[in-house]
């Protein structure tokens, strides 16, 4: 075994252990604007559409709005328009991101409650079930029906596929990974602190297991010539998916599916169709919620921006005198009758 010089150090780097690790304990915490773009890159990759969506609104329809609000006829004040620039604020901070995050609260408290396929589209649901229907196993062997399940859609989406065996071999093993992560079993501080860090080269990524899985399915349709107008898409039980999309949806339904089986008691027909029939319910009603509190949110938030009954962005302007029909025919009277004394 080769052993190094002990004198052997990185540049700028100090050999004193414990001078060392005070150095990097003070880096850690000392800001950075470094820092702050490498947790901001890790946030926007981690959080996927959430935080592009929140990143876009944020910078390009708050901030230059607010900014405007604060600085609307401020030369004529004398000094920051400070009405219209919180009513600015308040408003775009709650209106904007309300049509993302209320909808989102409420279908996620609709899967904690009730199971994660309240978050799955009810069309999928139906061909879900299609492909369950012929999946073999016992429905209490969580691993057992999770495998076999993916393998049937795989043997469904590339049958007559001659060329690139490889790959969609790899694409099944990346479809297994995924549903056998249990995403319900991830802690919610950790979920949030994960967003802001970059993941670790062997530590499970949706995003990128997602990513790969696209790039081969990519190759795949093109050696065969399939899909070549989107080549991302699978097709399973007759009907087109985007991959990334069918799974998590599949991700989902097998969690939640899994969970309900070790329980019942229902011989496995009457479960499956149970399931399904109540997943779909569930569904319905879980989008008629959300859909009547982002309404209701949106009505309140007029109530919870204004700051007053006049309107802020008028303030400075000089109010110019009304004059009516009546004012102008008392103007002329006195003007007439002026006259006539003279």
């Amino acid at each position: 075994m080769k052993v190094q010089p002990s004198n052997y150090t990185r540049p700028y780097q100090k050999t004193n252990v414990s001078v060392e690790n005070n150095d990097t304990h003070r880096n850690n915490h000392k800001p950075s604007f470094g820092n702050v773009l490498v947790g901001y890159s890790n946030f926007l990759e981690n959080g996927g559409f959430i935080a592009e969506f929140l990143s876009v609104d944020t910078f390009g329809m708050m901030t230059p709005r607010t900014a405007q609000g604060f600085l609307r006829n401020h030369e004529k004040l004398g000094h920051l328009n400070y009405r219209a620039g919180r009513e600015e604020a308040v408003r775009e901070l709650l209106s904007g991101p309300a049509y993302y995050y209320v909808p989102l609260v409420i279908l996620t408290g609709a899967g904690l409650l009730f199971g994660r396929t309240a978050r799955v589209n009810s069309e999928v649901l139906k061909n879900l079930h299609k492909v369950m229907k012929n999946v073999s196993g016992d429905i209490k062997n969580a691993a057992e029906i999770k495998q076999n399940f993916v393998k049937k859609v795989m043997d469904d989406a590339f049958e007559g596929f001659t060329h690139g065996r490889e790959n969609i071999d790899e694409i099944g093993n990346i479809f297994n990974e995924i549903t056998a992560h249990r995403k319900s079993s991830v802690n919610l501080k950790e979920w949030f602190n994960g967003l802001f860090r970059k993941k670790g080269e062997n530590e499970f990524s949706f995003k990128k297991s997602a990513k790969k899985a696209e790039e081969l399915l990519t190759s795949v349709n093109k050696a065969n010539g399939k899909n070549l107008d989107n080549t991302t898409v699978i097709k399973v039980a007759g009907e087109n998916y985007k991959l990334s999309h069918f799974m998590k949806d599949v991700s989902n339904y097998l969690d939640d599916f899994t969970a309900k089986a070790a329980k019942t008691t229902d011989d496995r027909e009457t479960f499956i169709d149970k399931f399904h029939k109540k997943a779909l319910t569930l569904k319905h009603t879980a989008n008629i919620l959300a859909l009547a509190g982002l309404s209701a949110f949106l009505i309140i938030i007029p109530k919870l921006y204004k700051t007053g009954e006049s309107f802020p962005g008028m303030e400075g302007l000089e109010a110019q005198p009304e004059t009516t029909p009546d004012a102008k025919n008392i103007e002329n009277a006195k003007k007439e009758a002026a006259n006539e004394n003279k």
